[in-house]
């Protein structure tokens, strides 16, 4: 069984909504609704392609105003000095997005959706956590 099969049987078991689709070079996708303790909803989408899983958290925010998307730039930067698993970056659209690459899901060779999903949620809890930072530049 494929991984993005056994991540499947571990969403139906586990009784989360997610919706399935494929991107134009061959990877699949779950897209994952999400709402946040502070009531921020946003989709994660776990993509699995032929030799890594990514798992991309869309929806945080939309920056249009060039001197914020600066200082989101330097926000991000500090971020990322700090935390490697997750990076925060802006979109052309100004779309506030993060990516992590889920190669933690994998122990002893074998493929382990709680340890995926473990991340995901870790995920989740980083951009709770950055998403005040995003909003005091959005509305300054």
């Amino acid at each position: 069984m494929s991984n993005y099969e056994l991540f499947k049987n571990y969403l139906e078991n586990s009784k989360i909504h997610y919706g399935e689709g494929n991107l134009e070079h061959g990877s699949k996708y779950f897209r994952i609704p999400e709402r946040l303790e502070n009531d921020l909803v946003v989709d994660v989408l776990v993509i699995f392609s032929e030799h890594s899983v990514k798992v991309l958290i869309i929806g945080i925010a939309t920056i249009e105003d060039e001197k914020k998307k600066l200082a989101c730039y330097k926000l991000f930067n500090d971020f990322a000095a700090q935390y490697s698993f997750f990076k925060f970056y802006l979109r052309e659209d100004g779309g506030v997005n993060a990516e992590g690459d889920a190669t933690l899901s994998v122990v002893k060779g074998e493929f382990q959706p709680d340890v995926l999903m473990g991340f995901v949620s870790t995920g989740l809890d980083f951009v709770q956590d950055v998403h005040k930072y995003i909003i005091k530049i959005q509305q300054a």
